[in-house]
């Protein structure tokens, strides 16, 4: 049985893995660990099958023995999203969770609403904040990895644009499900990135995007409220992704019906 993919979130990360169906429940929460810092022990384990829709149950082990239970005996989909949550309320997850800002701690006292701004040397000093707790796990730039990691992405991007242009119909797959859309915007953005790489703006077909083209209200191509939005060339999947009819599902379920 081969891997699959799936999205696996947490109040604190947010990132899509391929895991095997083989797997235990058990190893598949020491995985879960490694990824969002809660302990096997505390995680409660939220299975959203349906990524149109907010609906979840809890992924638990029928067996006295979570090695006994394999992942392939849940049902897991390709393409869903695994949410933990941490049961512990006095955890290092979740007091980054509660973390306030660093820019925005309000002065003790409380007085006159003035705000106390700490500085980026200082706030890499603090113990228990986000910033520690991705230094210990090794994450983003403190993976030893990461400068081949972000070579790896660059090519993969540059060989994703090759193949995408404006007019493409596209499609796009993510923690919130496949949105479906036409390629509006091949290029670099000067005042996103002082133009240091290349984005695809998209269309969708309905209102599941973040803005109307436009990057801080300057207008990079034109589309309906919440239409539009930008991507790396990696993210974008073109190819003949037609707009999906809402109520086909619906008809298709009403056919079976009729037919036993």
């Amino acid at each position: 049985m081969s891997d699959i993919n799936i999205f696996i979130t947490s109040d604190l990360t947010s990132s899509e893995r391929r895991i095997s169906p083989q797997w235990s429940l058990h190893y598949l929460k020491q995985r879960l660990e490694q990824i969002t810092g809660v302990e096997p022990c505390n995680q409660i384990i939220q299975y959203f099958p349906n990524k149109y829709s907010n609906e979840f149950h809890r992924l638990t082990s029928g067996q006295a023995d979570e090695e006994d239970t394999l992942l392939s005996e849940l049902g897991l989909k390709e393409y869903s999203r695994i949410h933990v949550i941490d049961a512990d309320p006095n955890s290092t997850t979740n007091q980054l969770i509660n973390e306030t800002s660093p820019s925005n701690v309000p002065m003790s006292g409380g007085g006159g609403g003035e705000e106390f701004q700490l500085t980026e040397e200082e706030y890499q000093k603090k113990n228990n904040t986000v910033l520690q707790w991705k230094r210990e796990q090794r994450l983003g730039r403190f993976d030893p990895d990461y400068e081949m990691i972000q070579e790896k992405i660059k090519l993969e991007n540059e060989a994703a644009i090759a193949n995408i242009h404006v007019g493409d119909r596209c499609r796009v797959i993510n923690i919130e499900g496949e949105r479906r859309g036409t390629v509006r915007f091949v290029g670099k953005i000067d005042h996103l990135d002082q133009g240091k790489m290349d984005w695809v703006g998209v269309e969708f077909d309905e209102p599941v995007g973040k803005n109307s083209g436009d990057i801080g209200g300057i207008p990079v191509f034109e589309c309906k409220y919440k239409h539009g939005s930008f991507f790396k060339p990696k993210q974008v999947e073109v190819g003949d992704f037609p707009i999906l009819d809402p109520f086909a599902e619906d008809e298709s379920m009403e056919d079976s019906d009729e037919e036993l």
